[in-house]
């Protein structure tokens, strides 16, 4: 796939949350909910198709969170999900960049090590404490979010 026609696109306050791309990457929108507002939220386009969604939190000066990546299915596998993560590098320009996944989420896990995060932390019984129903995947239920963490330097 060429890359080149790829676009990120900031979607303005104003805009309607889009929790159809959110709910790709992510259970409940009351779990969305929780974050989305203190997000800056981009929308991931190809050809002027959206395909994606990105909602980074600014933790500080140095730190940003990725609190949601999703890619539609028909465009999984083919580069896009590494290309986002090098643009929100170049857009936020921060020394750590931090994301949260499940513990059992184990293809999630290998995308941010294969881009160069780090496993950096445990928020134990995330997964418990923040989602109404139980959350299965690779046959295990989600209990812990593990964070992993890039360090760029400027």
């Amino acid at each position: 796939m060429n890359l080149a026609g790829l676009s990120l696109y900031k979607i303005p306050n104003s805009a309607p949350i889009p929790y159809e791309l959110l709910l790709l990457a992510d259970e409940s929108t009351n779990a969305i909910d929780k974050y989305v507002h203190d997000c800056k939220s981009h929308l991931v386009k190809y050809h002027l198709k959206t395909i994606g969604v990105c909602a980074i939190q600014e933790i500080d000066s140095q730190t940003i969170e990725i609190k949601n990546l999703a890619i539609i299915n028909d465009y999984q596998n083919k580069g896009i999900g590494s290309w986002c993560l090098q643009e929100i590098e170049k857009i936020y320009k921060r020394k750590y960049i931090l994301v949260g996944t499940g513990d059992s989420s184990l293809d999630a896990l290998r995308f941010y090590k294969r881009n160069g995060f780090e496993q950096d932390a445990i928020r134990k019984d995330y997964f418990l404490a923040n989602y109404d129903q139980a959350i299965i995947e690779n046959g295990i239920q989600l209990r812990d979010q593990i964070v992993l963490k890039k360090t760029l330097i400027y």
